[in-house]
């Protein structure tokens, strides 16, 4: 693929999104723990329901691109909303009281109440943000599916980039227990949104055009389908065919981000209580906290690889797609097979587990997201009928809201003597690491086996 300016243009605005986004999300449950002295489960809770809103946010930004406003004002409104919500973040971290008990409610003090409006700005500017980037990615390869398939891992690889920067821009500006310091890392989060909103202002009639050379993001998509048809007519067979497809393919997601997502959360924990954090052979430590950007940045190596394997393969483009998708759940049934080692190792009572099994399969995780993320979001712009292509964009971020909220409950059976007192669905007992791990197994070799057999179903919508 030639990586022409336009991609170069969102690739940077993706790096300085998934910066200050994922930068907040790796120290906004310290900042809420340690300075407003928030209980860390209804820390946990705000958390939890800060990044769900998030994605069905898009859902709310996707509609009024369709309908209303074009999507370079809402991608300029989310920047800047984004931007304000981190601004007031860095405000309230002056005005802690230290000597406020913990607590597990809100008080409403002013801090508090400043990190109820920032986390709002926050949530609606990503939910405008990152939709109508996705669309962006569509109207500017229009005419070429694999370069919008190539494109679109790419911009997963930049969010990554970004998230593995800010953990280590943050980290070296904050510290640890350095709470004075919490407000100059929320303003570095808002110069990063400021860049990108430059960037984006400075490029965007040059270089984000489709390939009649006609700028993109200039009117709502239901204008832009009425120049070619009435945007008032109902579907065709076909583009039912195709929702019905989008459908399935957001179900598939759903499910497969739920044990993505159970790892991501559970896996510190486990790390903590029960593996040694040095590499053998090598005098080098890694805390707990590190090891969740092992999985981003497995993402960053290998996302040229994987584009590059798939863009060299010949075939039916549909059947590829539904490879790579069966192809990533199958990575993640592998994710859990190498976790069950390590938890074998738990219940039996070990606590200097190796953390070679832990990097291992964080990498093989990471792969799994290259094959799925990108191509779900690839098969949902190539298949949605163009008025209605941001809200569809949206509903697949409102899926992994959905995969968020199931994997916070399935989480929250990791266990211990609280999960113990509860069956997972009022059916499972789960007792130990390897029953934990062996649900998440045979969930996916149910799901593996259910994509297969309705491949071709799927790729008959897709036509």
């Amino acid at each position: 693929m030639k990586y022409d300016k336009s991609l170069i243009v969102l690739f940077i605005i993706q790096i300085c999104e998934g910066f200050s986004f994922y930068g907040l999300g790796a120290i906004l449950t310290l900042f809420m723990t340690q300075f407003l002295n928030l209980s860390l489960s209804f820390a946990f809770l705000v958390y939890g329901t800060y990044f769900g809103l998030v994605y069905i946010a898009t859902l709310f930004g996707g509609y009024l691109s369709d309908k209303y406003i074009r999507s370079r004002c809402l991608i300029n409104a989310g920047i800047i909303l984004m931007g304000l919500g981190f601004i007031v973040l860095s405000y309230s971290a002056s005005l802690a009281n230290p000597l406020v008990q913990t607590h597990s409610y809100f008080y409403f003090n002013t801090p508090e109440i400043m990190l109820i409006i920032s986390l709002m700005s926050i949530i609606l500017g990503e939910g405008l943000l990152r939709v109508n980037i996705s669309s962006t990615v569509k109207q500017v390869y229009e005419d070429n599916e694999k370069k919008v398939e190539s494109a679109f891992t790419l911009l997963i690889m930049a969010l990554n980039i970004g998230a593995v920067s800010s953990a280590i821009i943050l980290g070296l500006t904050i510290g640890e227990g350095n709470l004075s310091l919490y407000k100059y890392g929320f303003l570095i989060l808002a110069v990063s949104l400021f860049i990108g909103i430059i960037i984006y202002n400075l490029f965007r009639n040059k270089y984000l055009v489709n390939s009649k050379g006609e700028i993109v993001g200039i009117k709502p998509s239901i204008k832009l389908e009425s120049v070619m048809d009435n945007a008032e007519e109902k579907l065709t067979k076909q583009e039912r065919n195709h929702v019905k497809a989008i459908i399935i393919i957001l179900s598939i997601s759903l499910i497969f981000f739920i044990g993505f997502e159970v790892i991501d959360s559970s896996l510190m924990f486990f790390a903590k209580d029960y593996v040694a954090n040095t590499i053998p052979f090598v005098p080098f430590r890694i805390s707990p906290e590190i090891i969740k950007f092992i999985e981003p940045f497995g993402v960053i190596i290998f996302s040229p690889f994987i584009l590059t394997y798939f863009n060299l393969k010949d075939g039916d483009e549909n059947e590829s797609l539904i490879f790579r998708i069966m192809l990533g759940i199958i990575v993640l049934l592998v994710t859990y097979a190498v976790f069950f080692i390590p938890c074998m190792m738990a219940d039996n009572n070990m606590t200097d587990v190796s953390i070679i099994f832990i990097i291992i399969m964080e990498l093989i995780r990471s792969t799994s997201e290259i094959l799925i993320l990108p191509i779900g979001l690839s098969i949902v712009s190539k298949l949605s009928p163009a008025k209605y292509l941001s809200r569809l964009l949206g509903l697949f971020y409102c899926s992994l809201a959905g995969a968020y909220v199931v994997s916070g409950y399935m989480a929250g059976f990791y266990p211990n003597a609280e999960s113990m007192a509860h069956k997972l669905f009022g059916l499972i007992q789960i007792n130990d690491f390897k029953i934990f791990a062996s649900v998440f197994i045979v969930m996916y070799l149910a799901l593996f086996t259910a994509t297969y057999i309705s491949r071709n179903k799927i790729r008959d919508l897709m036509e």
